[in-house]
């Protein structure tokens, strides 16, 4: 079936945008400050000052995404994504998810590697720099999200809050037996929801996004489980295409939207 809409990941995904405050000015400036509550700012500020203390890490999210089919219902899709983190620029990603192939990332501080083993192809990006500076680098130019990634590389880029409008501290939670100070943040189109461990370990344990233009408000949602002890071989973040395999090219993301749009209105024209 074919599909309209769909809730993507921060990672956005994911794309997901998760965002910082959208400065005021003149006689505005003053309420826009007051609607973002200053304890759910510090929280989010903690966790990215905090991820970014950490020389490794292993993280698995479960997802769950909501996509709207062209003949109106709301359907579920369940997935997972695992990734193993070194710094300041070593990746490996790999993304699961009902209904479409499994795709693996590699980045190893030169190059940024796609594999689709079910179809046998690859891409490869030239890039350097940190992690964090990539997956923003990359998204902005090509038609690539990263799922959980969006996420983590806006906490230690400090850019999570960006758009927010309002935000608020909802209160304590628990997720998978961990206590989370509970937030919750509002932007244009989407409204946004984030666990983040009480303690010493202030790590994001759940993130559910609400896509606010459908009338069915679909959703996104991540339960995290984190190793910061991880172990770690040699290759995990470097990658050799098997022999026989097929190179591909990763659209740019202005192509990639002209595509979209011609492929949305075929669609249109076949459910007349």
């Amino acid at each position: 079936m074919n599909r309209t809409s769909k809730v993507t990941a921060a990672v956005g995904a994911i794309s997901m945008s998760i965002l910082l405050v959208a400065a005021g000015s003149g006689a505005d400036e003053p309420k826009a400050a007051q609607a973002i509550d200053p304890e759910a700012v510090a929280a989010v500020e903690r966790m990215g000052a905090y991820l970014k203390t950490l020389p490794a890490y292993s993280v698995r999210a479960e997802t769950a995404t909501d996509e709207v089919l062209i003949a109106g219902p709301k359907v579920q899709y369940g997935g997972a994504i695992d990734a193993t983190y070194r710094a300041p620029d070593g990746l490996w990603m790999r993304v699961v998810r009902d209904e479409r192939d499994d795709q693996q990332f590699f980045y190893d501080g030169k190059s940024l590697s796609l594999w689709i083993e079910a179809k046998q192809s690859w891409a490869s990006v030239a890039t350097t720099g940190t992690l964090p500076e990539t997956i923003t680098l990359v998204e902005s130019k090509y038609d690539v999200t990263f799922p959980l990634g969006d996420l983590v590389a806006g906490a230690v880029l400090n850019t999570l809050l960006r758009d927010v409008k309002a935000g608020i501290v909802i209160g304590t939670g628990r997720v998978a037996g961990v206590e989370c100070d509970h937030l919750g943040f509002h932007q244009d189109g989407a409204d946004w929801q984030l666990w983040v461990e009480k303690g010493e370990r202030p790590l994001p344990r759940k993130l559910v996004i609400t896509t606010l233009g459908e009338p069915s408000q679909p959703q996104h949602s991540e339960v995290l489980t984190w190793d910061l002890s991880p172990k770690i071989d040699a290759a995990t973040f470097s990658f050799t295409p098997p022999a026989g395999a097929q190179r591909i090219e990763i659209a740019e993301r202005q192509a990639a939207k002209a595509a979209a749009v011609t492929k949305k209105a075929v669609a249109k024209k076949e459910v007349k």
